[in-house]
């Protein structure tokens, strides 16, 4: 009886310690939370325990052998919205934490393991134009990026993210088609 006792104690206490962490970059507070009074945008360095993992992709060099992954990160809400309306609502954060891999023979075949942070980038869904002035804002998104000790914007404006969303510009500048499975 004991032994159920504190498994209960223990689940519920990992229960409300999850809550805790809960309204972390919730929509309505991510502007106050990360976005400076002229839109600098700080990086959420505890995105991966307060946001929910869409998926992760893998990038490879010409030689076909794996350059990096690309884990993506957004809130629930976020995808809630997203699922019932087809857009993304105002205050929504993307993170891409982008891993350096390296790579080892195993007994299940050649693995590929993230090894070190490479780049981390941010976007944060702006349907207002607040901060229409500032080159890493515009076209509906506030972009940044980080490098592997994130600690400033270091992306001379949004152009630099920009161009390697140029494919996806007609579907609000997003990869949404990798994330099946979360997304409609």
């Amino acid at each position: 009886m004991f032994k159920y006792l504190v498994s209960g104690l223990l689940g519920l206490s990992i229960s409300f310690s999850g809550m805790a962490n809960a309204n972390s970059y919730a929509l309505n507070q991510v502007y106050a939370e990360l976005v400076g009074t002229q839109g600098e945008i700080a990086f959420p360095a505890d995105f991966q325990r307060n946001l929910v993992h869409l998926g992760t992709t893998a990038v490879m060099s010409e030689s076909m052998r794996v350059q990096n992954l690309n884990g993506i990160y957004t809130q629930a809400a976020a995808v809630e919205a997203y699922n019932s309306t087809g857009k993304w609502p105002d205050g929504t954060l993307f993170v891409k934490d982008v891993k350096l891999v390296s790579s080892e023979r195993l007994t299940t075949g050649l693995v590929y393991h993230q090894q070190a942070n490479d780049v981390f980038f941010v976007m944060i869904k702006d349907t207002q134009g607040r901060f229409a002035n500032n080159p890493h804002w515009g076209e509906g998104w506030g972009w940044a990026m980080f490098d592997a000790t994130p600690t400033v914007n270091v992306s001379e404006s949004r152009a630099q993210c920009q161009a390697c969303h140029a494919p996806r510009r007609d579907n609000d500048w997003l990869y949404t088609d990798q994330y099946p499975a979360l997304l409609k």
